[in-house]
């Protein structure tokens, strides 16, 4: 256990220096993006702060990604432990982006086969869940039903293009289907910024 020193005093000098930084800080922090109608909660197996979060996340990639084939992004896969807190109903401020992804994750486009997107989403039913967009899927005693991209059934000849995080692309929260891809190619956009 750590112990607070009481006998540390402040120093006048110090806060001097500090005080402009932390009254820039504290603007910026404090700048209103967006007004949230409703509580934006997080939790599984979908949510609204996820579902959101998944949209635009894969909104944001496919005007950012640039690929040589042309084919754009079929779906977005996040995970609930990656967002850290709802937001409530009120004024978004860059703060509360910050406090629901403190992360510097980037985001990435992994291409995967459809045994490995098969994979994937035998590991959602598993898990219960996790955020998700450009697909739906029903989970019934732990396995995935009536799986669709982009309202269509899995392509058994079809390479898919997943927009991820880069945690979770290196198999972060063992997402090891994410494991030996394609290809895998950066979007150039963080994911707090896309959100």
């Amino acid at each position: 256990r750590s112990q607070i020193d009481s006998t540390l005093v402040d120093d006048s000098a110090i806060d001097s220096i500090v005080e402009p930084f932390k009254k820039e800080l504290d603007r910026q922090m404090n700048v209103v993006l967006n007004q949230a109608d409703t509580d934006l909660e997080n939790h599984r197996p979908e949510s609204k702060l996820g579902n959101l979060v998944a949209d635009l996340s894969l909104d944001i990639a496919n005007q950012y990604y640039q690929p040589d084939d042309k084919q754009t992004i079929d779906f977005c896969l996040l995970n609930t432990g990656g967002l850290r807190t709802s937001i409530p109903k009120g004024p978004i401020t860059l703060s509360t982006a910050f406090q629901v992804m403190p992360f510097e994750n980037e985001l990435v486009v992994i291409t995967l086969s459809s045994e490995k997107v098969k994979e994937l989403f035998g590991y959602l039913a598993d898990k219960g869940g996790e955020p998700i967009s450009g697909a739906t899927m029903i989970i019934q005693d732990s396995e995935p039903f009536n799986v669709l991209i982009n309202g269509k059934p899995i392509n058994e000849s079809k390479n898919y293009k997943v927009v991820t995080s880069d945690y979770l692309a290196r198999g972060g929260d063992k997402m090891y289907f994410f494991s030996d891809p394609i290809n895998s190619e950066k979007v150039g956009i963080k994911l707090r910024d896309a959100i």
